[in-house]
This record gives C-alpha cells, structure tokens and sequence, in this order.
C-alpha cells in the first residue's frame, strides 16, 4: 500500500495519507516527555524515523499498528535523518554536528563535526558518501560513512535547505534558499564526480524541498506559495504554479502532486492533466514528508 508520511510540527504527530482513498490516520509522538516537532523523516527498514525539533531526539514509528514504539535522544535540534547501513545519521542543528547512532544498541557511536546549522542531508549508500546542506553555514559537508569523518566541503552558497542526491547519483541537487532576503532562490546542480556547481537555475523565493522524476525537477517555493517545475537538461523554470500559503515538502505520484501548506495545515493534490486540486486535512506546520509502499 502506497502511503504518504507527514511530519506535523506543531502537532507533535505524524499523518500518513493512504494513496488508496486520501484517508488520514493521525499518529501520536508522545512516548516521550514535553514537546516533540517532528521535522525532518526518513523510511527506514519499515518502520518511519522522524527527527525531532524541539525534544532533541529520533522517533521510531511501526507503520503496522500506526504508533510510536521508541524515542531515542540524538542531540541539540535534529532536523533530519537519514538510514545508513546499522546505522541513522542525524543532522543536529544547535550542536553544528551529525550524530550518528547504532541501531543495535540505541547509542551514538560517532559525532562529526558540520557548518553553522546544518539542516537536510542525504546518503549515496553505494558509495558511502553523506551530503549534508549547513543552512547558516552556506556551504555542503561531504562526508565519507566509513570513517565518518568530512572529506570535502562546498562553499559560496546561500542559505542552503534542502539537499537530494539525483536518482542516477551523478548529481546533488540543492535549495539555494536566500532565506531573509526578497529575491528569488536557485536550484544548484552540482556534480558529485568533483563536488563542482555545474549550473545553478533561478525558482521563486525560498526554495526548500524538491522531488525528480522523470528530468524534471518539482520545487516548493516558501515565501511565495508556488510550484516550480524545473527541466533539468533546458537548465530553466518551463512552468510556476500558485498554490498560495507557505508550500513545504513535495512529492510526486503518478500524475499527482501533494503539497503541503506550512501555514494552513493541509496537503494539497494537484493533477496535472485535469488540473484539478483536491485539499486533505492534516495536522499543524506540516513540514518534511516521505512516500512509503507498506504493507
């Protein structure tokens, strides 16, 4: 069963949206003490791991019986996780670090040091490289998963959100966010042959979650409550649409896009061919989001 995960910030909950009927299942974080933020989240050997904002922890969620079976205190300000072997490498915004956490005991094993804030990471599990964006940083850690340690860094940035590494893994793509100022933001496409920024292609204001498919890149612009869609070859925005609020994680299925309205606490479908938007309710700020195929 196809299934989209939605972190709900302020509602310290998760909303998994079956692709079925758009039903929603709300999914308590609360085997922990105080306020949790999910904010960053990650699909890892069946079971959903969010990386939480305000309890400086991890969740483990079963997707089987829709609960929270563990909380397992990560660090100063997780913004995002991702699964790496035995492993979960965790991105710490208030430390400036990565922690990276065995499975097989719960514990923290490593912690590498990163740039200012970093904030979005993803894994070339083949070649054991870690990319990490340091928002306040303004740069990219390259970071080698055997030894855990930084091998390169990517500089010349700004404001760097999300960071997705190319279903072909030859590119990194990059949300060069300009967060703060009134201009429009760019996606960076860099190589990682040579960790070099081949081409960078203007979007609209605050760029912050993307999603490939296909040659064509689905972008989410923050400030300015739109879509971009991106040709990755032409190196250019062909279409903008307005989906009004604050646009946060996107995802692509078959003809369908689902949005997430930061600011009004719901999940927009689009369908391209019919142009038709449907809005699904979830839980409040709801921010990263994973498609998942479940039993």
């Amino acid at each position: 069963m196809k299934s989209i995960i939605i972190c709900n910030t302020a509602a310290d909950s998760l909303s998994k949206v079956s692709l079925n009927d758009y039903s929603v299942k709300n999914i308590p974080l609360d085997s922990g003490e105080g306020r949790v933020g999910p904010h960053g989240v990650d699909y890892y050997r069946g079971n959903i791991i969010t990386a939480n904002n305000y309890s400086n922890s991890i969740s483990i969620v079963n997707l089987l019986d829709n609960r929270e079976v563990k909380n397992i205190y990560v660090g100063a300000h997780p913004n995002d996780v991702k699964g790496y072997k035995d492993s979960l490498y965790v991105v710490c915004g208030e430390s400036n670090s990565l922690s990276i956490i065995d499975m097989s005991t719960e514990k923290m094993i490593f912690e590498v040091s990163l740039g200012e804030y970093p904030h979005s990471i993803d894994i070339d599990q083949d070649k054991s490289i870690a990319y990490v964006s340091n928002m306040d940083g303004n740069s990219v850690s390259i970071i080698d998963c055997v030894n855990n340690k930084v091998i390169d860094t990517i500089t010349s940035l700004e404001c760097p959100t999300k960071i997705l590494l190319s279903k072909d893994k030859k590119i990194l793509y990059l949300c060069e966010s300009y967060l703060g100022g009134d201009i429009d933001g760019y996606i960076d496409i860099i190589s990682t042959d040579n960790n070099k920024i081949i081409r960078k292609i203007k979007v609209g204001e605050a760029p912050i979650d993307l999603w490939e498919e296909n040659g064509k890149l689905y972008v989410t612009n923050f400030n300015e409550g739109s879509l971009s869609i991106v040709d990755v070859q032409k190196g250019r925005e062909i279409r903008k649409i307005f989906v009004g609020g604050m646009p946060r994680g996107v995802i692509k299925y078959q003809d369908d896009i689902f949005i997430g309205n930061y600011m009004e606490g719901t999940i927009s479908k689009i369908n391209l061919k019919e142009r038709i938007i449907k809005t699904i309710t979830v839980g409040k700020e709801p921010n990263a989001m994973v498609l998942v195929d479940h039993p």
